[in-house]
């Protein structure tokens, strides 16, 4: 499958499960951005892709949701959730940032059967399926403060989430680049 790969985010308003309206470019302004995109509020992955990015209260990580505002913020208040998640019903972020579909094979194959176990074993449970697409993907991309999308991670199933370490990981290695002081080499 093809996908196009954005090189900067869009220039785009986005609405936090809070109701507020805010440029997207707002939430990456100081410090690197995490944008983890869900795959819907009762996939088991997602949530347990939030329970392990939910002690990580100083990294610069926000959700985003096909969910409306009340069901984001209804939501995040039941995972218990520090980070805002953006509410994106008609799917416009996910249709920028490339994100598709999913086909049968990626939802039902024998890696989601694994994973949907080791998920409920840690203690995670599956919710109802909201009237959101049970088929989207999911997906991570790191925007350092120029807007530049520095790592994208596109799932491949349904249970192919990059775990919290490793949005972490990739969040601090976007913050120590910022800080480095660039310097050109000259020959």
């Amino acid at each position: 499958m093809y996908v196009e790969v954005l090189v900067r985010a869009p220039l785009v308003v986005v609405t936090l499960d809070s109701g507020e309206s805010v440029d997207l470019s707002h939430l990456y302004k100081e410090k690197p951005l995490a944008l983890v995109f869900l795959r819907h509020f009762g996939c088991i992955f997602c949530r347990e892709q939030i329970t392990q990015l939910r002690n990580f209260t100083t990294e610069n990580i926000v959700f985003v949701s096909m969910g409306k505002v009340e069901e984001a913020a209804t939501f995040r208040a039941n995972m218990e959730s520090p980070q805002p998640i953006i509410s994106d019903p008609l799917k416009t972020l996910y249709d920028q940032f490339g994100l598709r579909r999913g086909q049968l094979n990626q939802m039902l194959n024998p890696n989601t059967f694994k994973r949907g176990m080791q998920a409920t074993l840690s203690g995670n449970r599956g919710g109802l399926i909201p009237p959101s697409d049970p088929w989207m993907l999911a997906g991570t991309f790191i925007i350092n403060t120029n807007g530049e999308i520095i790592f994208s991670h596109f799932s491949r199933d349904a249970a192919d989430n990059m775990s919290g370490e490793s949005i972490v990981a990739k969040l601090k290695e976007a913050e120590s680049l910022e800080s480095t002081p660039q310097t050109a080499s000259v020959e």
